[in-house]
């Protein structure tokens, strides 16, 4: 039983570990704020959701090089998503991200991007 205890704990970690803040790259001294957004979107009920964010976002263009991309969960229990960079992100001027919730959880993370 208590085995049991233990790898249900490990489990618990690995899992908050992964859906917690993520970022890509390193921000400097020389770098400027590009972007700064809050995306949020509600919980649905019994549904994992997958959201899709941009850099630059529609209609909107971009001529400097990302250098970091930090993602911030919002939530403090741990039930934030599984984030993955999908195309683009440092060393590039564009970046699609793929934001993945958790069963029964919304989506509250703040976007920061820095660039030169």
């Amino acid at each position: 039983m208590k085995i049991i205890v233990q790898v249900c704990v490990i489990f618990a970690i690995v899992a908050i570990a992964y859906s917690a803040s993520t970022s890509w790259g390193i921000q400097n001294a020389t770098d400027s704020l590009i972007l700064s957004k809050n995306v949020v979107y509600p919980a649905i009920r019994n549904t994992a959701q997958t959201h899709y964010f941009s850099i630059p976002q529609s209609y909107q263009s971009n001529n400097k090089l990302i250098s970091a991309i930090y993602l911030q969960d919002q939530f403090i229990n741990g039930s934030g998503p599984t984030n993955s960079l999908i195309w683009g992100g440092p060393g590039w001027t564009y970046a699609t991200i793929q934001m993945r919730t958790q069963s029964n959880s919304g989506l509250n993370v703040t976007v920061v991007v820095y660039g030169k």
